[in-house]
């Protein structure tokens, strides 16, 4: 139905006004809900095309919106077919701006970000889910206001963005969460806000045993179905598996890894899934740690193939987002394999372009990552020099705790 369709001509549909098929978009939209939560990934991309055929069919209504935002994020996350796909999350804002809808604007808002997160760069994309946050708050969509708030925190961690902000932010988001008892969306989070508190050197938050869920049963931090969630679990061995690459914890990163794959594989074709890349990119980082700590060369491979699936994003989605991602990542195969020549200039290629991009995390990490190359392999003074420039990353982002433990690296020098 859409082949040779101009975006002028699906913007120029009439208006949907048959009841029933009005009442038929509400309750795509509610299934599409249900199929999310419960993580059914086949079913989810029904439900868009569905929206979208009655829409050409019946005309445009304030649902319009959210089915082609959906199709074009399974057209561009799912399918790699990101062009085509950010060319119907266009639509569907435009959509928006001709019918608003105080009750659906923010779920278009969110769903096309997911798209955009990839295409447009990350720290301007992310603001507006926390637009979409406020608009669900404001028409009583409180769990999808929270589903906007987790994905702004999380991506507000993960793209750099000063760890005091992210933590006071997800303060509040928590708070919020407790009070509404939403205790997937606080379960989601709390590992996220956990490596926040480490990273910063502040006290972990405490296990609560007094969460009450929306059925009135009271139970402890960890318990309950939430937390047996797969999405939940996966979130936690993200976590931790980040974690142990970050703080030189290779066990860490090895089980919690393991565990990862154990329940997902490294494949994340989800078209509600807005920050995968970033689990794959340090999903690859942190095999090509342990692979080279522990000689496994089946983690090794896992990270080339992570690094392949980053590459392709530069190529086909943004270079701002993902070139640092696949230098870093060129970098760490390239030291695996021994070839020392090429990993010094892949290295410094990452740190200029994290810089140029303005993903500082990434900066203080690839310095970090390119110190530990240099001290392996016998450039022990070499190796300060970017150890130093870690610490300052690592100090301007926000992770005082994190910097301080490289300064036992700075001694290297003055004993060579």
């Amino acid at each position: 139905l859409l082949a040779g369709l101009s975006d002028e001509t699906l913007l120029s549909f009439p208006a949907m006004s048959i009841s029933s098929k009005i009442m038929a978009m509400e309750l795509f939209s509610k299934q599409l809900t249900n199929y999310m939560f419960i993580g059914d990934r086949n079913a989810m991309p029904i439900i868009p095309l569905k929206m979208v055929q009655t829409s050409l069919t019946y005309g445009m209504s304030p649902l319009s919106g959210v089915g082609f935002a959906l199709f074009g994020n399974y057209l561009a996350l799912v399918k790699g077919e990101v062009e085509e796909g950010y060319r119907f999350v266009k639509i569907a804002l435009s959509l928006m701006k001709r019918m608003p809808s105080i009750a659906h604007d923010s779920e278009i808002m969110y769903y096309s970000a997911h798209t955009r997160l990839r295409v447009e760069p990350i720290q301007s994309a992310n603001e507006h889910y926390i637009v979409a946050h406020r608009g669900a708050m404001a028409s009583g969509a409180v769990r999808f206001a929270f589903a906007c708030a987790f994905a702004y925190d999380n991506n507000s961690f993960w793209a750099g963005k000063k760890l005091g902000l992210v933590v006071n932010s997800i303060k509040e988001t928590m708070k919020q969460m407790i009070f509404y008892k939403n205790l997937v969306m606080l379960a989601l989070l709390r590992p996220i806000y956990r490596l926040s508190l480490r990273l910063t050197g502040q006290s972990d938050v405490h296990q609560r045993d007094d969460l009450t869920n929306i059925f009135g049963e009271t139970y402890k931090e960890g318990e309950g179905i939430s937390s047996k969630l797969p999405l939940v679990m996966l979130t936690e061995c993200f976590a931790k598996f980040s974690e142990g690459l970050i703080f030189r914890e290779v066990d860490k990163a090895r089980d919690s890894i393991q565990q990862y794959l154990s329940i997902q594989g490294l494949t994340t074709a989800n078209m509600n899934n807005s920050g995968d890349f970033f689990r794959i990119f340090y999903a690859g980082l942190a095999s090509f740690y342990v692979g080279r700590e522990l000689d496994d060369r089946l983690l090794i491979t896992r990270g080339n193939w992570c690094k392949d699936w980053i590459e392709k994003l530069v190529v086909s989605a943004s270079t701002w987002n993902f070139q640092n991602k696949a230098y870093l990542l060129q970098a760490e195969e390239q030291f695996c394999e021994r070839n020392f020549d090429a990993a010094e200039r892949l290295y410094d290629a990452a740190i200029l372009s994290a810089k140029t991009h303005k993903f500082v995390n990434e900066q203080a990490l690839s310095n970090e990552l390119a110190g530990h190359f240099y001290l392996d392999t016998g450039r022990k003074i070499k190796s300060v020099n970017y150890f130093m420039r870690a610490f300052e990353n690592y100090t301007e982002w926000g992770a005082v705790a994190k910097a301080a433990s490289l300064t036992k690296y700075f001694e290297i020098g003055d004993a060579a």
